[in-house]
């Protein structure tokens, strides 16, 4: 194919691949089963699946396909960067249009020294900085902020329409009779992060008006991974004949790859993400990009040192050792709920998969399980479970519950970090405690009948009992009254009975973490 057509095919993948990854987070959003895995892209992350093995100490059967993404960039360099990555082509359409790329302002070692730091903690059994791994930030971003966000603006749109044009409503009844509950969810749903979310996806995309392509160059360390096969990869940049040495290539590639001199065009190959804009912008038809290449001619932009090393390794230790020894790591926040499974509170404390650590140390933060969480209960955390949780599940009730039909997020986490149960096992698994605040329950604070609590447990047996006393009011009334009281041992702790309890403000009747049993 000519350079152009090979630039047009590019830009073809690119709108696929982002057409099937959002098509699959919207799947996974409306719990929808498919043939292709919903998590693929997961899937094929080698730092995500490479860091969670290394701190989990396990090999993950479902991420071992990242092996092919492996053998991908050691074929193709970093053609994942330029062709597939969703938010690369994201970035791509949304930088500056400008003819002149900008130096590097920041040193694209940084990207180098970070995946350092992400190889060293995983050692440690810590996965904090997967949060910048790209896919889970476009991950989360679009769970948590996109999708109800857009939910919002369309049902305000109906609202404002359906009085005002009368010719429209049997439309908008027929999307919400047959899209309600299917492709849009039967209710809104509210992340409290959501705006955090937001926020970091705009601040990367205005990285490119720092430098285009910012992100890719210096900070990913998802392509810092693919940087290091591309040295060594057999796809490259290469001259077919004389340089006349106009820059045209230098100028028009967007990662800063090519240096043009005296002598000829170099080409750091660790930052080529074969774009094709060389090989098209030359107007000698100079470069091609081809398997092979004269390796005499690459430049390399930067080398690992000892002291890279040894520096990404100390910082590794002193971000561990810090988030450690945080007040978190020594008692939990009181309401921090996780997800069914992520810890076992029917061991003895100190047995493994009793620790939050344990759950953190498989957790990539990739918002797969809040994405597909029904009722909108598990939203990524902020410090409740310290700096080493952070954006890791959390369960909020007082916006969600856990619900009793429900095993979803089991079945979508990639790492297992939430494992798959039985939709009966699930049912008895343990995730936290009720407990009624009975200063502010009304029927003990205000003598007035109120039965939400227990008519909402879905527990068979109901793990919260209604005991019929008389009081006397304030008013000097006797009144009868039913007083809401937890059974803890039948207990479960979704949390529906806080999600639903009608005071404002904090529920009357909150979930607690559960305390694993202690040792004989």
């Amino acid at each position: 194919m000519t350079p152009t057509r090979w630039r047009h095919a590019r830009q073809i993948t690119q709108v696929a691949s982002v057409l099937i990854f959002f098509l699959l987070a919207l799947l996974t959003y409306r719990g929808v089963e498919t043939l292709i895995p919903l998590d693929l892209y997961l899937r094929l992350d080698p730092l995500a699946a490479l860091a969670a093995m290394i701190a989990s100490r396990a090999v993950i059967a479902g991420m071992v396909i990242a092996l092919a993404a492996i053998l991908f960039g050691l074929a193709l360099g970093r053609a994942w960067c330029g062709w597939l990555c969703p938010l690369g082509a994201l970035l791509d359409w949304i930088a500056p249009k400008s003819n002149k790329v900008a130096p590097n302002r920041v040193s694209p070692g940084v990207k180098y020294v970070l995946l350092l730091v992400i190889f060293f903690a995983a050692l440690l059994g810590n996965l904090t900085l997967l949060i910048l791994d790209p896919i889970t930030v476009l991950n989360r971003t679009f769970g948590g902020a996109v999708l109800p966000a857009l939910n919002v603006i369309l049902t305000q749109i109906e609202i404002a329409l359906y009085p005002v044009a009368p010719p429209a409503q049997p439309a908008l009844d027929w999307i919400e009779q047959n899209w309600r509950g299917t492709l849009l969810p039967a209710q809104q749903t509210f992340y409290e992060m959501g705006w955090l979310l937001a926020l970091t996806f705009v601040g990367i995309v205005a990285l490119n008006w720092v430098t285009p392509r910012l992100w890719c160059r210096s900070v990913c360390p998802l392509g810092a991974v693919y940087a290091l096969l591309a040295k060594i990869s057999w796809l490259r940049p290469r001259a077919v004949k004389d340089c006349s040495h106009c820059a045209a290539c230098m100028r028009a590639c967007p990662t800063g790859a090519i240096a043009v001199t005296k002598t000829g065009f170099t080409v750091d190959p660790a930052e080529c993400v074969v774009c094709m804009d060389c090989v098209t912008a030359c107007p000698e038809a100079v470069i091609a990009i081809t398997f092979g290449g004269n390796r005499e001619r690459d430049r390399g932009a930067f080398d690992f040192s000892r002291r890279h090393f040894i520096g990404g390794a100390l910082a590794s230790v002193g971000i561990v050792a810090l988030a450690r020894s945080a007040p978190q790591a020594k008692r939990d926040f009181p309401h921090l709920v996780r997800p069914p499974g992520a810890r076992d509170f029917t061991q003895p404390l100190g047995a493994p998969g009793t620790h939050d650590s344990d759950f953190l140390s498989k957790c990539i933060r990739c918002g797969e399980c809040s994405k597909v969480c029904p009722t909108g209960a598990l939203q990524p955390s902020l410090f409740e479970a310290g700096v080493e949780g952070f954006w890791s599940p959390q369960l909020y009730p007082r916006l969600g519950y856990c619900d009793f039909s429900c095993n979803a997020c089991g079945q979508i986490c990639p790492t297992g970090a939430i494992p798959l149960l039985a939709l009966e096992t699930k049912r008895t698994t343990v995730i936290g405690t009720a407990y009624i605040d009975q200063n502010r329950c009304i029927p003990w604070a205000s003598f007035r009948p109120c039965i939400v609590c227990e008519e909402m447990c879905p527990v068979p047996e109901k793990a919260i009992k209604l005991e019929t006393v008389e009081v006397v009011a304030p008013t000097g009334k006797s009144v009868r009254v039913q007083r809401p009281r937890v059974v803890s041992d039948l207990c479960i702790g979704c949390g529906i009975c806080e999600s639903q309890c009608p005071l404002t403000g904090n529920a009357a009747i909150r979930v607690h973490t559960p305390m694993p049993l202690p040792p004989l």
